[in-house]
């Protein structure tokens, strides 16, 4: 049964929206792969370079066949049976995989990130930040194919070897030591599967794992008469206490078959094997730090072959680093950028960076799943989340003056249809829209209004609840210009609201929460922002997993991203969320599927 308190009559607080977006209507939607990359390579901010080949296999003399004796050395059982199965047979540079520039430029457009990556280190250690040092091309032309992280030494932290993260959730696949002709000394891989089944796969190199190991791994070398790499093993007999093997607690922290977490700790930063070619014939380095930095692949497989992967720039750009492509999320590139422009979930986002990626998350098959576009500060902003979806077709308006939903007005059994409505003011007090548009479910009906009057509420809530049995997919109650108004979705799916309050106080939704009958969990929160105090609305549907994690009024600066990040570790995702007053309040709903694992409180 519906619960429904009409609001009285209130002071009337007008918010605004930005001349950036006040001006015009933005429609998303989700497109082909590529759509919002620079169609022309001459519109980039540099030349990228694909020209680059490279062969590195796993068995036989190759030059990473250390991988694979590794696994083959391993004991029998179902970790080595499945490593196995998850040995690449080589990793190739774009000219070697595909010879061809046509196809080559093909498959590098067409490669996104299957997860959300990040960059391989924490963003708050103590010193230095590490920097991209080498881009996809060294800046002296040569050929690199990978990213070079570095930091500098200070007083505090003389050593620069900073801790190695994975840049997304996956399974170590190999740990070993790559001697020459290879060169990557300690090599961690982890194969990275996204949701959609795309897999990535990244080779973090040269790191540490252990002075007594990795002396020990420099001895046994077998240089072949090279002369740097025999000066590297008189360094591991004349000077094993320089400070730049480091110590015996710089080991890497993870083994094959292990799955990690993306920000999860792989190991430190090393120079094995690049310290060759920095160390003369009496074991002497030419630097304190001889060489130490990160090394990381990125490799995307093929369709034609799942066992090769080709090295792709994770940045986009395919250049050199002092071109300056690679600081900045406002140049161009010919070819998509795989790091987190944002991650899924999201506050305080730049409406500029939101629209500039698109290809991001939708290549990932991910979709909207709640959207709140709001001023702060001068600045126009949004909260929101992006989950994974079979099926990611969808529309985002934001901006609307009303006149782009009216065609979804009606009752209707096929189509797209606004899930999620929110209406603000705009600079000149008129209502604005903003929705997420999907289409319909198999023999769902709907009937959706935008700005529904009180008397065409009720006559509506009468026909479709009272006497048709449907239920609320979404509900928005707003006051703008001094009057009030409503958007509602009605719907058959069985996913949709059958209770709801609206025109509550803060206090009164708070209690509405708690007692919301057996059987039914909160779905939605919102605040009708027209009203000073606000007013608060919220539905509540059949249970579905574990009870939600409910956050209403609450302060956004002081709270949202402490309380998103502990939801995120207990395995809940965002449902709802709406934030209001200058982007200094949230109502929030978090979920989570499976009832194993509840909590019972935020």
């Amino acid at each position: 049964m519906y619960r429904r308190h009409r609001t009285t009559s209130l002071t009337f607080k007008a918010l605004t929206t930005s001349a950036a977006c006040a001006c015009a209507t933005l429609v998303l939607t989700s497109r082909p792969a590529g759509a919002e990359m620079v169609k022309n390579i001459g519109d980039a901010c540099t030349a990228p370079t694909t020209d680059l080949g490279e062969q590195l296999v796993t068995t036989g003399t190759g030059t990473i066949g250390e991988w694979g004796a590794s696994i083959a050395a391993l004991p029998g059982g179902p970790i080595k049976i499945d490593l196995e199965a998850r040995l690449l047979q080589e990793l190739d540079g774009p000219k070697t995989a595909f010879g061809n520039a046509t196809a080559r430029t093909e498959f590098l457009r067409g490669v996104r990130a299957p997860l959300p990556m990040g960059l391989p280190f924490a963003a708050g250690m103590p010193g230095n930040l590490p920097q991209l040092v080498a881009g996809y091309v060294y800046n002296n032309g040569g050929s690199h194919r990978g990213h070079d992280f570095a930091r500098s030494s200070t007083s505090d932290h003389p050593d620069p070897s900073f801790e190695v993260r994975t840049i997304a959730d996956g399974k170590v696949i190999g740990v070993y030591f790559d001697g020459p002709p290879g060169g990557g000394g300690n090599t961690v891989i982890v194969e990275h599967t996204g949701k959609n089944g795309k897999k990535l796969y990244s080779f973090y190199m040269h790191m540490r794992n252990g002075r007594s190991h990795d002396l020990a791994a420099v001895k046994a070398l077998d240089c072949a008469g090279n002369s740097s790499c025999e000066h590297y093993k008189t360094a591991a007999h004349q000077v094993p206490a320089a400070a730049w093997w480091g110590t015996e607690a710089d080991a890497i922290s993870v083994v094959p078959g292990q799955d990690v977490k993306r920000g999860q700790k792989l190991g430190v930063t090393g120079n094995t094997m690049t310290a060759s070619g920095h160390i003369d014939a009496s074991g002497t380095c030419d630097s304190s730090d001889c060489n130490n930095h990160l090394h990381l692949y990125l490799g995307a497989p093929t369709s034609a072959n799942p066992k090769l992967a080709v090295e792709v720039d994770g940045f986009g750009v395919y250049g050199e680093q002092s071109s300056g492509c690679y600081k900045s999320l406002d140049d161009n590139t010919f070819f998509p950028r795989l790091f987190a422009p944002y991650d899924p979930d999201f506050v305080n986002l730049s409406f500029r960076t939101f629209t500039a990626f698109p290809e991001y998350l939708t290549g990932m098959s991910y979709r909207p799943i709640t959207l709140s576009f709001y001023d702060r500060g001068g600045a126009f902003d949004v909260a929101g989340s992006y989950q994974y979806s079979p099926d990611t077709s969808f529309i985002v308006k934001a901006g609307d003056d009303g006149s782009g939903l009216t065609g979804f007005e009606g009752e209707t059994t096929t189509g797209w249809i606004p899930r999620e409505t929110r209406a603000r003011a705009d600079s000149h007090g008129k209502a604005t829209f903003d929705a997420v548009i999907a289409w319909h479910e198999a023999g769902e009906s709907t009937a959706y209004w935008h700005a529904l009057t009180q008397a065409q509420l009720d006559a509506r809530y009468k026909q479709y609840i009272v006497q048709n049995h449907w239920s609320l997919g979404d509900f928005f109650p707003y006051k703008i210009g001094g009057q009030q108004r409503y958007a509602v979705l009605f719907t058959t799916s069985p996913r949709s609201a059958n209770w709801m309050t609206y025109g509550r106080s803060e206090s009164q939704v708070l209690h509405d929460i708690a007692v919301v009958p057996a059987g039914l969990q909160v779905a939605q929160v919102v605040s009708d922002t027209g009203t000073n105090p606000p007013r608060f609305s919220m539905l509540a549907r059949r249970s579905a997993g574990c009870p939600p994690h409910v956050y209403v009024h609450q302060q956004t600066d002081l709270g949202y991203a402490t309380k998103a990040a502990a939801e995120k570790a207990k395995g809940y995702e965002l449902e709802r969320v709406q934030v209001y007053a200058d982007g200094t309040r949230f109502n929030a709903v978090y979920g989570r599927a499976s009832g194993k694992g509840c909590s019972a409180k935020p």
